[in-house]
C-alpha cells in the first residue's frame, strides 16, 4: 500500500504542480482539468470511478464545453456567462472535493499509482511544500455583499475586515486563507437555505426554487481548515425580485382561491336552504 504520510517534495515535477494549479486558473485551465479527469476515468475503467460520478462529470463537462464555446461568440448574454461561471465553479468544487477524495482512496488502496493520481490533477499529501503543522484559524472576519443578477441568480462578493476594526475593509484574501464559507438563511435567521464552501471571493449562486419575492440573510467566514469554527462577519439582508410572470401567477392563484371561496359560500347557502326547506316540510307534516 502506498505511503501517503510523507511524499518528498522532490518527487513532484513542475508538470504535476502545474496540473494541480490549473484547478484555480483560467476558465480554459479549469475546463482542461475537468476534461482530463473524464477522459482518463473513461479510458481506465479499472480505476473504479463510480458510474454515477463519471456520468455526472461527463454531463457537466459536455454542458460546460457548449457554454464556453457559446460565451466566446457575440450572441452570448450576461445570463449565459453567469451560467457558465456557476457551472464551472460548481464542477471544480465537485472535483477538488469529492472526486479527489475518491482518487486518494484508490491511490491508498493501490488501485492507481502516484503518477496516475497526479495525471488527474491531484497531489498526494506532502507533495506540495511538506507538512508544517496546523496553523491557527483565521482571525479575520468577512465582509459580504450581494448583487442581484436576475430573479434566481445572485453574485456574492467577500472581502476582509479586521476583527479589531470591522469597519475597515481590505480587498482580497487574508494571509494563509484560500477558502470561504458562505451561508444563506431565510429571513428568520435560522432556516438554512444554502451552505457553500468556495475558493473564490466572487461567487455566482443560483438560489433554490421558490426564492422569488422572499427575503434572505447572508453571512460568510474565512476558513484555513474545513473544520475551523466559522467567525462570521456582517449579515446583510437581500430580496429576490419577482418577474411579471410571478405576479401574473400570484394573481391567478388569488382569483382561483377567491373562486373556490365563492363556491364554498354557494354550497353552504344551498345546504342552508335545503335545511330550511326540510324544516318547513316537517312542520307542515306535523301540522
Amino acid at each position: 500500500m502506498p505511503n501517503t504520510e510523507n511524499v518528498p517534495r522532490s518527487t513532484v515535477g513542475s508538470g504535476e504542480i502545474a496540473n494541480a494549479k490549473r484547478w484555480h486558473g483560467s476558465i480554459d485551465d479549469q475546463y482542461t482539468n475537468i476534461d482530463n479527469v473524464v477522459v482518463a476515468a473513461t479510458a481506465n475503467p479499472g480505476w473504479g470511478m463510480p458510474a454515477d460520478m463519471l456520468t455526472d462529470l461527463t454531463g457537466r463537462r459536455d454542458t460546460l464545453r457548449a457554454l464556453i464555446s457559446k460565451c466566446r461568440g457575440p450572441a452570448a448574454s450576461q445570463n449565459d456567462r453567469a451560467e457558465r461561471n456557476l457551472l464551472l465553479k460548481a464542477t471544480v468544487g465537485y472535483c477538488v472535493l469529492q472526486v479527489k477524495v475518491w482518487a486518494l482512496g484508490q491511490y491508498v488502496a493501490g488501485v492507481i499509482t502516484l503518477d496516475q493520481l497526479n495525471s488527474l490533477g491531484f497531489l498526494a499529501p506532502g507533495q506540495t511544500a511538506g507538512y508544517h503543522g496546523r496553523t491557527d484559524a483565521s482571525d479575520m472576519t468577512a465582509e459580504v455583499k450581494v448583487k442581484i443578477l436576475g430573479p434566481d441568480l445572485i453574485r456574492v462578493i467577500v472581502d476582509q475586515s479586521s476583527e479589531e476594526d470591522a469597519a475597515h475593509v481590505v480587498r482580497g484574501w487574508p494571509h494563509g486563507v484560500r477558502q470561504v464559507l458562505i451561508v444563506i438563511t431565510a429571513a428568520d435567521g435560522t432556516t438554512e437555505v444554502l451552505r457553500k464552501m468556495s475558493s473564490h471571493l466572487y461567487n455566482d449562486i443560483r438560489m433554490p426554487d421558490g426564492s422569488r419575492g422572499k427575503q434572505f440573510l447572508i453571512k460568510a467566514a474565512f476558513l484555513k481548515h474545513v473544520d475551523d469554527e466559522p467567525n462570521f462577519g456582517n449579515q446583510p439582508t437581500f430580496s429576490m425580485p419577482l418577474q411579471t410572470e410571478d405576479l401574473v401567477a400570484a394573481l391567478d392563484r388569488q382569483h382561483h382561491e377567491d373562486f373556490e371561496e365563492h363556491l364554498r359560500e354557494v354550497e353552504a347557502h344551498r345546504q342552508e336552504v335545503e335545511r330550511l326547506e326540510a324544516a318547513l316540510k316537517a312542520a307542515k307534516s306535523n301540522g
